[in-house]
């Protein structure tokens, strides 16, 4: 972060700093909106939905196969109902595209993601998944006093593998 400051005061007239300000800027909150991401995956993941209040806006809309909803609790609840204690589904998502405007941003990125039992016995691997999914993810993201949150979130699978558990 030194070395931001230091690239901030080292222009040599004041158009120049207001572009490696604005650069700087930039790379910042591309990199906030990115952590959104693996934040959300891995609480997704992890079954941490008491997460999601530094990931999403309090009036969240959010659209999936497993249903809409409308405000956190309401995707807490989505989310809670389509992952369990009893089955994890750790969520790769890359391909991140961010499209910057001021504070907001149009954001999309890929997804795989598998669904598998948690191990009944521990230390033993499950012998396969349950299910595998890829597709999209397309998120609004607004930067607000407390950061970087999206404001909704749609998910679209374009394919699927096994049967998925219900």
């Amino acid at each position: 972060m030194a070395l931001l400051a230091a690239a901030c005061s080292t222009g040599a007239n004041a158009t120049e700093d207001d572009s490696t300000r604005r650069q700087l800027r930039e790379l910042l909150d591309r990199s906030e909106i990115h952590a959104l991401i693996d934040r959300l995956a891995t609480a997704l993941e992890e079954g941490r939905f008491d997460a999601f209040d530094t990931i999403y806006t309090a009036d969240v809309k959010a659209k999936s196969p497993g249903g809409e909803a409308q405000g956190r609790d309401a995707v807490i609840a989505l989310a809670s109902r389509n992952h369990s204690d009893e089955q994890r589904s750790p969520h790769y998502m890359s391909n991140v595209q961010i499209d910057l405007a001021g504070d907001r941003a149009a954001v999309r990125a890929n997804a795989i993601f598998a669904i598998g039992p948690t191990s009944a016995v521990e230390g033993r691997l499950a012998p396969e998944p349950l299910f595998t999914a890829g597709g999209g993810y397309r998120f609004d993201a607004v930067r607000t006093s407390e950061g970087w949150r999206f404001s909704r979130v749609e998910t679209a699978p374009l394919w699927s593998m096994g049967t998925l558990p219900s």
